[in-house]
């Protein structure tokens, strides 16, 4: 293809596999690394710099057709660190944003600025929406996070460059992608232990706590929470098809979410049957059911994502078997 992509966040989770499609797909990749590098990957550029810096990445993007900015800053599990230090939180990714706009703003052949923001933003878990969520629902941004709020500050910049300046952009909404390493830890009594109704706490801790068993969480009305987990490689695949299709995608928002939500009870037993481990459930706060729709990804970019909760399930357990 030709064209050069200037990656921020390329030694992440999702940005690592970002990086691998975008190789694979024939572009050029300019990854930029602050603390990070990305590891066991070849025929990349290594541009060092800090997204806090503006001259340094008005120098950095020069050459670049596109930019797909994925750096944030945020806690992937509870107690929340990261996002407690909202300073920190308004200078990695309001500041840093900007300053990436500004550079990219002074490019001549600019493709399209690619901009991450979250499901957060929609506040699913604790906000109760009746109705798929779609790239029209009113923000939401998530209760106590700044994160949220920042990333859809994150957006707004992104949209209003493009009116004022003409500079296009797509903004991508990620649903929670977990790798299989992490995906067996929402299962863990101790990542909900902190929202465990009190009289229950004490029984469930002594049964489940440490490994003894795993965790399947219940609403307020005894029924199971729902939530919608996706497998980093489809939310990658989804970024890397924005990038392809960015001419015709411009100056659009899409969700990338996993295929559809599951409820814990539905899936416990194969967790547990896959660890030999008993199980229990409990009543949890602030836990509202959601569905993110993947509808206007699939049409504008064909976006269909692979891996169910099942099939990432299956997955864990084979590599938690393996070692």
């Amino acid at each position: 293809m030709g064209k050069t992509v200037f990656l921020t966040g390329g030694a992440g989770r999702i940005g690592i596999r970002v990086l691998k499609l975008l190789l694979k797909r024939g572009y050029t990749v300019k990854a930029l690394v602050h603390r990070h590098e990305p590891e066991g990957i070849s025929g990349v550029e290594i541009v060092r710099g800090d997204i806090q810096n503006q001259k340094q990445m008005k120098e950095a993007v020069k050459g670049s057709q596109i930019i797909c900015h994925l750096a944030a800053s945020f806690d992937m599990f509870p107690p929340r660190i990261f996002e407690k230090e909202n300073n920190t939180q308004f200078d990695n990714i309001i500041r840093g944003t900007y300053n990436l706009l500004e550079a990219a703003n002074g490019l001549q052949d600019l493709d399209i600025f690619l901009f991450t923001s979250t499901d957060a933003v929609y506040a699913t878990g604790p906000k109760r929406w009746d109705s798929p969520i779609t790239e029209d629902t009113e923000l939401f941004p998530c209760p106590d996070r700044f994160y949220a709020l920042a990333k859809g500050v994150g957006e707004s910049l992104c949209i209003n460059y493009g009116k004022t300046f003409g500079l296009p952009w797509i903004v991508i909404r990620i649903n929670w992608a977990l790798t299989s390493d992490e995906l067996l830890k929402i299962f863990e009594y101790e990542f909900w232990e902190d929202d465990i109704e009190p009289e229950a706490k004490k029984l469930l801790g002594r049964k489940l706590a440490n490994g003894k068993g795993v965790f399947a969480p219940l609403d307020k009305n005894g029924e199971s929470v729902v939530d919608q987990i996706a497998d980093p490689d489809d939310t990658a695949e989804g970024i890397a098809l924005a990038i392809d299709k960015c001419r015709t995608a411009k100056n659009n928002i899409f969700n990338i979410a996993a295929p559809v939500p599951f409820r814990y009870l539905d899936v416990i037993d194969k967790v547990a049957s896959g660890l030999g481990v008993p199980w229990e459930s409990g009543k949890v706060s602030g836990f509202e059911p959601y569905e993110i729709s993947n509808e206007k990804a699939k049409r504008m970019l064909g976006y269909t994502p692979r891996y169910t909760i099942e099939q990432m399930i299956d997955k864990a357990l084979r590599k938690r078997a393996s070692g």
